[in-house]
């Protein structure tokens, strides 16, 4: 009744130059890593379990820093009751966060050290979800889920950085509670032979604040597998929440004009 399984894959670039390389360039190294397992079981209910992590690491130039350049932490967990072939009664829990800092930089010295303002960290910002709702699955790897109630904890547990992902009238706690509904479309299909699609897409809206302003986290992963031991990967993420703010500069000036939410 059992099904685990999943992808892993671990690359390192390295562009080096001679000092007197006519056509001048900059040397450049890459490491990055992504790990996405599932586990599932199947009987009476149907469990779904999935973990991805990934992290990579870049650095431009002989003198400057390593960069990061990705970080996920999310796990996902489901479990339906089944009304109908298609149908099922579900409970869902999802945690995402990040595993280290990151920073925005000066886009004029962007791999200058004085330049880098700390943005994010684990567990800020991380949320936690759980709703109850109707899982809709009309083929084989896709998913309708849908939670008419659901509740979500949005976790900043760096007292400075708080500004950036809760409301300005809410200072103070490491924890916000949201209730709303959340919507989760999930599709996995060999999109032809040995190259395998993957997508994800969470929609979330709150009942008690902006109930118009929803929030979207939408991943999507293809794998194209070589042989049993080498494959080409590529990764999408897409994120927009009315409550995390950026720093806008609308005319280019290089003066901050307002902050707000930015895709």
């Amino acid at each position: 009744y059992w099904k685990s399984g999943g992808v892993a894959n671990i690359g390192f670039t390295n562009t080096g130059y001679s000092t007197y390389w006519q056509a001048g360039a900059l040397p450049s190294q890459a490491i990055s890593g992504r790990l996405k397992l599932f586990l599932n079981y199947e009987k009476e209910g149907q469990w779904l379990n999935e973990l991805t992590m990934a992290y990579g690491l870049l650095r431009q130039g002989r003198e400057s820093v390593f960069l990061k350049n990705e970080d996920v932490l999310d796990f996902n967990s489901k479990y339906g009751y089944k009304l109908t072939e298609k149908l099922r009664l579900s409970a869902q829990l999802n945690f995402r966060t990040q595993f280290d800092e990151g920073f925005t930089f000066d886009p004029a010295f962007p791999n200058n050290e004085d330049s880098a303002t700390l943005i994010s960290r684990f567990l800020s910002p991380a949320y936690l979800n759980f709703g109850l709702g109707f899982d809709y699955q009309p083929a084989e790897g896709i998913s309708f889920y849908y939670t008419p109630v659901n509740s979500m904890a949005s976790i900043v547990s760096d007292d400075n950085l708080r500004v950036n992902y809760s409301p300005q009238e809410i200072t103070t706690g490491a924890v916000r509670y949201e209730l709303g509904s959340n919507l989760t479309v999930k599709m996995k299909r060999e999109i032809m032979e040995n190259i395998l699609f993957q997508s994800t897409a969470n929609f979330f809206a709150n009942y008690l604040e902006n109930l118009g302003n929803i929030d979207v986290n939408w991943e999507t992963l293809t794998t194209m597998k070589v042989n049993n031991f080498i494959a080409v990967s590529f990764a999408t993420n897409l994120i927009y929440d009315d409550d995390i703010k950026f720093d806008i500069d609308e005319n280019g000036d290089g003066e901050i004009d307002k902050r707000g939410p930015r895709t």
